[in-house]
């Protein structure tokens, strides 16, 4: 279950820490209120591939973070070498910058993409 995203210079979005409640969360708006960069942020840090164009205007660099409550993942982490999860939460975090460089990580560990990936299937 996802319990936090974070969000850095990410399309309009300068900065946002949404946090989730157990149950359904709703999210509503008009058009144009920011639904889709949600879902996008949230595709990026499980691993789709990123678009230099998403970075804010003005801005050098974005990040997108997620917690997750995740205790069955553990296996999964120890076969790709990467730290267990602590207390059962699994937090990515996918950095990329205008200049190109492209950083993954996995509770705190660098990860490639393809793992990025693998783990957030």
């Amino acid at each position: 279950m996802l319990t936090t995203l974070r969000i850095k210079n990410l399309a309009l979005v300068e900065d946002l820490t949404l946090e989730l409640q157990r149950g359904l969360n709703i999210i509503t708006g008009e058009t144009g209120a920011g639904k889709s960069i949600l879902i996008g942020a949230l595709n990026l840090v499980l691993g789709e591939r990123a678009d230099r164009t998403l970075i804010r205007a003005g801005a050098d660099a974005c990040s997108v973070e997620a917690v997750f409550e995740a205790p069955q993942i553990d296996g999964l982490l120890a076969e790709h070498g990467l730290d267990l999860s602590e207390n059962g939460q699994l937090i990515l975090k996918r950095a990329f910058s205008a200049s190109g460089t492209n950083r993954q990580f996995i509770n705190g560990s660098p990860a490639t993409l393809a793992v990025l990936g693998r783990i957030g299937e």
